[in-house]
Parts: C-alpha cells; sequence; structure tokens
C-alpha cells in the first residue's frame, strides 16, 4: 500500500522487514513469493536511490530465478538502475548478454545499409509470426 501511494522509502523498508521474516530457505520452499518480494523492494529501493541495494537484489532474483522470463523484468530494471547510476557501460553489457541468451547478436559496426537489411529482417520476422 506504500508503494502505490508513491511513499517508496516506507515501502522500502517494510518490504524489507517482511524479506527478514521469511525462512533461510525462501527461494527454494516459497519461489514466487521470493520472487514477487525481491522485486518490489528493488523496485522501491531504486525509487529512493539505493541503487546499490536495488541492484543486490535484482541480482540476486536473476541468480534465483528459475527460468528467463522470470529475469527479464529483473534485468529490465537493473539497466534502469545502472542507467540512473550513469554506469552506461555496465547498462550496455547487461542488454547485449541478455540478448545473447535470447539467441541475438549486436552488431560490431553499424552502417545505414546493415540497419535498413536488418530493419526489413526483424520485418519478415513479425509478418511470420
Amino acid at each position: 500500500k506504500a508503494l502505490d501511494g508513491c511513499d517508496h522509502e516506507t515501502a522500502y523498508s517494510y518490504l524489507c522487514a517482511a524479506l527478514s521474516l521469511l525462512p533461510k530457505d525462501h527461494w527454494e520452499n516459497h519461489y514466487d513469493l521470493s520472487l514477487r518480494l525481491g522485486f518490489l523492494i528493488a523496485s522501491a529501493a531504486k525509487s529512493t536511490c539505493h541503487y546499490d541495494e536495488a541492484i543486490i537484489m535484482l541480482r540476486k532474483i536473476i541468480e534465483k530465478a528459475r527460468c528467463l522470463d522470470d529475469q527479464l523484468p529483473s534485468y529490465i530494471l537493473l539497466s534502469q538502475t545502472l542507467h540512473a547510476q550513469g554506469k552506461l557501460n555496465d547498462v550496455y553489457d547487461t542488454c547485449s548478454a541478455i540478448l545473447t541468451e535470447l539467441g541475438e547478436s549486436i552488431p560490431e559496426s553499424y552502417t545505414l545499409c546493415k540497419s535498413a537489411k536488418m530493419l526489413a529482417e526483424t520485418l519478415k520476422m513479425y509478418e511470420e509470426l
């Protein structure tokens, strides 16, 4: 409720308190709750400029998540948090790693001709969906 009411500092402290009440094996026995609570903590931490705490939580989520679908929201928030800190090389590395995991690649060089070809290929893929 505090998070919805834009009281992110209070929400952050309440969410951290909730996390402290979970058993040590919460990732194994309360996976969905751990995933949701961890993401809410990271969101509240980012909103209150507790960037390092947000990053720690997001990396924990990414480590413990069982599948890529569970990791993706954390990767997005991690990139946004790193960007807020001005760590643009880390943002690039994070996005590049996830794109590679998804089977995509970032070209070493960029030209207008290559861009037009990539756009045409992407549009063709969407048409096939």
